[in-house]
C-alpha cells in the first residue's frame, strides 16, 4: 500500500497557517495573511550595471525586458538575472563561474540574441575565455543561445536526455513553435547546439582549470547533481560550488514555488529537493526569477507545495474523482500562455493525478527510489573543443514558409540529392540544387563507396552555393531513398557547418501536399566553400579489427572489466533484416558482423505515402530496447554507407547521441577480407 507523502513544516508556524499555504499552491485559491507569512515571498538583491548589447528592434512585445547585470554571488561566481515576477515565464537566470582556466557559463538563454548579450555582460565582468557551458537541461529558453558559445570553442557539460514535450515532434517543430515565442530576429544565427561534448549522466565533480606537473595549480570545484530519475526533466543538473556554497538549481526551483513536472515526476523532484536542502547552500539561485532572502526558503516552498498537491491529487484518486472535475475546480489556464501559473497548477495537476492513479494500481514505484550511479570526478580535460556538426529536421510547413517569405535565394541553399537528375530537371523546390549521391563518393583502395578528399568537396560545394553562413536545407525522394539526404548532411558535419536541415518526408511529401515546384536552375551564387580541415564522424576497418579483438578477448576471460572496449561499443547494422541474418545479400559473403546489432534505417520512418519520421520518444525507446544507449560508443555500418548516415542522423542528430560515428567503408569492405569473421542468423 501507498503511504502518503510527508511534509515539513517550518519552525515557529502554527500547522494551520502552513495547511492554508499549502492549499493555496497547491489549487491556486486565493491565500490568507496567515499562508503568506507561511512561506514567505523573495526579496529581490540589488544589482550593478554592466554592459549591454542594443536589442533587436522587432519586439513590441519581447519575451524578456530584463536588463543583463553581473551581480557578484561569491569571489568569482556570477548571478545574471532574468525577469522576475513572472513566475516560470520570461527569461531565465543564468551564471558564471571564473576558474583559473577561463569562464565556466551556467545555461544559454531562450535564443542567439539573448546568449550574445549575456556574453557581453561576462566579458565586461572578465578577460577570462569562455571554456565552458554547462546546461541545467534541454528544455528551450535554458539552451536555445548554445551556440554562441559553441562557436567559441566551449565545451557543452549537460545531460544528454533531451526528452521533452515541448520536442517530441522533433527540433524542427520545436524551432518553429519557439520562433513564435521569441521571434525570428532574435533566432539570427541559430543552431541546435546542446548536444553534450562532454556528457554527464551522474553526480559529477569537474575540477576546471586544475593543472599537474610544472606549474601545477588547484582548479575551480563544481559539483553537478543529476537526481535520481526524471525530476523537471529526464536531463536535470543542479550546479554547486562549494567553496562559494552557491547552488544553481535550474528550473527545480522557481521564484513562486511552482515548479514543472510536466517532462518528469513530482516523486523524483520531491527527492531532489530534499537533497538540494542537505547541501545547506547559502545562496539559492532559482531557474526563473528573484532570490530569496532566506536561501532555504525557496526549497520549503516548493516541497510543501508538492507535498500538497501530492496529497490533494491522491485524495481525489482515492475517492473516485474524475480528473475532470479536479481540473474543473482550478483556476482555469491562461490561453497561449502554458507555464503561467494557473497553466503550471493545472499542468502538474494532470501529471500528479495520474501518478497517483498508477501508484493506487500499484504499477511500477518512482525512479527516484532506484539506484543510483556512483559519483565521478572529472579533472580538467573539457578543454575547448570546435564547433558542432548539427543537422535537425524541418518541416514542409516551415520550409514553405520560408520559400513564401522570399528567403529560399537569399538566405538558406536547398539541395535536392534525389538519385535520378531526371526528376530533379522535371519538377524540384524551387531555388534548389541538385548533386546526385554518387558524386559524394569514389573508389578508393579498392573499396566502391569512400568518401572524397577534402579538396573535392570544397569544389563542388562551392559550385552548389553551399556557404558556412547560410543554412543548408536537403531533401531527397523521401521513401527508400531518404538516405541520399542524410548522407550529405553527414558529409557537411565534417566539415563543422553550423546549419543543416533534413526535410522531412522529402520530395515526395512535398510533391503530395501540391506545394509549388520548378523547372528554373537557380543562378550562381558568388563567393565559395570555406576551405575547412574535413574531420568526418567516420569509423575504418582498423577500428571494427579492433573491436573484434576486445570482444574475442573478452569472451577469452570470461567478460573481465579489464577489456571494456567491447561491451562499451555497439555496431549497429542499418540493413534490412534478410540481409542481416544472411537470406540474402549484395555481397559475396552473407552476414553480419559478429556482434553488430541489427536496426534497420527505414525503422525509424513511419508508414505512409511520404515516410516521414516517427516520434522521437517512439525512436528512442525502440533504440534503448536493443541496448542502443548514449553511454556506449555507436558505430553504423550497411552496405555502402549510405542507409547507415540515417542511423547517424537520428542518434547523432535528432536523439543527440554524443558518441556516433559512421563505417563509411561498410559491409562492401568487410566481407571483402575473407580472414574476417561473419554470422548469419538473427542473433547478433
Amino acid at each position: 500500500m501507498t503511504t502518503r507523502p510527508s511534509w515539513r513544516r517550518p519552525a515557529g508556524r502554527p500547522a494551520a497557517a502552513v495547511t492554508a499555504a499549502l492549499t493555496g499552491l497547491a489549487l491556486g485559491g486565493p491565500p490568507t495573511v496567515a499562508a503568506q507569512r507561511a512561506v514567505p515571498r523573495p526579496v529581490p538583491r540589488p544589482v550593478p550595471p554592466g554592459r549591454m548589447v542594443p536589442m533587436p528592434v522587432h519586439a513590441r512585445a519581447p519575451f524578456s525586458t530584463a536588463p543583463f547585470h553581473a551581480t557578484p554571488l561569491a569571489p568569482g561566481v556570477y548571478l545574471v538575472a532574468g525577469d522576475t515576477g513572472r513566475g516560470s515565464e520570461g527569461r531565465p537566470n543564468a551564471g558564471f563561474v571564473v576558474t583559473p582556466a577561463g569562464v565556466a557559463v551556467i545555461d544559454a538563454l531562450a535564443s542567439p540574441w539573448e546568449a550574445r548579450q549575456l556574453l557581453a555582460t561576462i566579458r565586461a565582468t572578465t578577460a577570462a575565455p569562455v571554456r565552458w557551458l554547462i546546461l541545467t537541461h534541454h528544455h528551450p529558453d535554458h539552451m536555445m543561445g548554445a551556440i554562441v558559445f559553441r562557436r567559441l570553442g566551449a565545451a557543452v557539460i549537460a545531460h544528454p536526455d533531451r526528452a521533452m514535450q515541448a520536442g517530441e515532434h522533433g527540433d524542427g517543430e520545436l524551432l518553429t513553435d519557439w520562433t513564435r515565442v521569441v521571434g525570428r530576429r532574435e533566432l539570427e544565427g541559430f543552431a541546435f547546439a546542446d548536444a553534450p561534448t562532454v556528457p554527464v549522466t551522474r553526480d559529477t565533480t569537474l575540477d576546471l582549470g586544475a593543472r599537474d606537473g610544472p606549474g601545477a595549480r588547484p582548479g575551480r570545484t563544481i559539483v553537478l547533481l543529476h537526481p535520481r530519475g526524471a525530476a523537471h526533466s529526464p536531463g536535470d543538473l543542479a550546479v554547486w560550488i562549494p567553496d562559494a556554497r552557491v547552488l544553481f538549481a535550474g528550473d527545480l526551483l522557481v521564484e513562486d514555488g511552482v515548479a514543472m513536472v510536466v517532462d518528469g515526476s513530482s516523486a523524483d523532484m520531491r527527492a531532489a529537493l530534499t537533497r538540494l536542502d542537505s547541501l545547506g547552500p547559502r545562496v539559492v539561485v532559482p531557474g526563473h526569477g528573484r532570490l530569496a532572502a532566506d536561501a532555504r526558503t525557496q526549497i520549503l516552498a516548493t516541497e510543501h507545495y508538492l507535498d500538497s498537491l501530492r496529497l490533494a491529487m491522491r485524495s481525489a484518486v482515492d475517492r473516485g474523482t474524475p480528473l475532470t472535475r479536479v481540473l474543473r475546480a482550478m483556476p482555469p489556464p491562461d490561453t497561449g500562455r502554458p507555464v503561467s501559473l494557473a497553466s503550471r497548477r493545472q499542468r502538474n495537476a494532470e501529471r500528479v493525478y495520474l501518478e497517483m492513479e498508477r501508484a493506487a494500481m500499484g504499477i511500477g514505484p518512482s525512479t527516484g527510489t532506484g539506484p543510483h550511479a556512483p559519483p565521478l570526478r572529472v579533472r580538467d580535460v573539457v578543454g575547448p573543443q570546435p564547433p558542432p556538426p548539427l543537422a535537425t529536421l524541418i518541416s514542409t510547413d516551415s520550409l514553405a514558409a520560408l520559400l513564401a517569405g522570399g528567403r529560399a535565394g537569399q538566405a538558406i541553399t536547398i539541395v535536392d540529392t534525389r538519385p535520378d537528375e531526371a526528376s530533379y530537371l522535371r519538377s524540384h523546390i524551387p531555388g534548389a540544387v541538385y548533386v546526385g549521391s554518387e558524386t559524394l563518393r569514389a573508389m578508393s583502395s579498392g573499396v566502391p563507396n569512400l568518401l572524397l578528399p577534402a579538396s573535392s568537396y570544397v569544389a563542388l560545394f562551392s559550385g552548389l552555393g553551399i556557404r558556412a553562413d547560410r543554412p543548408v536545407v536537403i531533401y531527397s525522394a523521401g521513401e527508400i531513398r531518404n538516405s541520399d539526404a542524410t548522407y550529405l548532411a553527414w558529409i557537411l558535419s565534417g566539415f563543422g557547418m553550423p546549419a543543416v536541415a533534413i526535410l522531412d518526408g522529402g520530395f515526395s511529401k512535398w510533391e503530395l501536399e501540391a506545394r509549388p515546384t520548378s523547372t528554373a536552375l537557380p543562378p550562381p551564387l558568388p563567393g565559395a566553400f570555406p576551405d575547412r580541415p574535413f574531420d568526418p564522424a567516420r569509423a575504418t576497418l582498423a577500428d571494427v579489427r579492433r573491436y573484434l579483438d576486445a570482444r574475442r578477448t573478452s569472451a577469452e576471460v570470461g567478460g573481465a572489466d579489464a577489456h571494456g572496449d567491447e561491451r562499451s561499443t555497439v555496431l549497429v547494422d542499418a540493413r534490412v533484416a534478410d540481409q542481416y541474418s544472411g537470406q540474402s545479400s549484395v555481397q559475396p559473403r552473407r552476414g553480419h558482423i559478429p556482434g553488430a546489432v541489427n536496426h534497420p534505417w527505414d525503422s525509424d520512418l513511419a508508414d505512409g505515402l511520404a515516410h516521414t519520421f516517427k516520434p522521437l520518444d517512439v525512436i528512442r525507446a525502440s533504440y534503448v530496447a536493443q541496448g542502443i544507449t548514449p553511454d556506449r560508443a555507436i558505430v553504423t555500418y550497411c552496405n555502402t554507407g549510405r542507409e547507415s548516415s540515417h542511423v547517424y542522423f537520428v542518434l547523432h542528430d535528432l536523439l543527440h547521441y554524443p558518441r556516433v560515428r559512421v563505417y563509411d567503408g561498410s559491409y562492401s569492405e568487410y566481407a571483402a577480407h575473407p580472414e574476417l569473421p561473419v554470422r548469419t542468423g538473427t542473433a547478433p
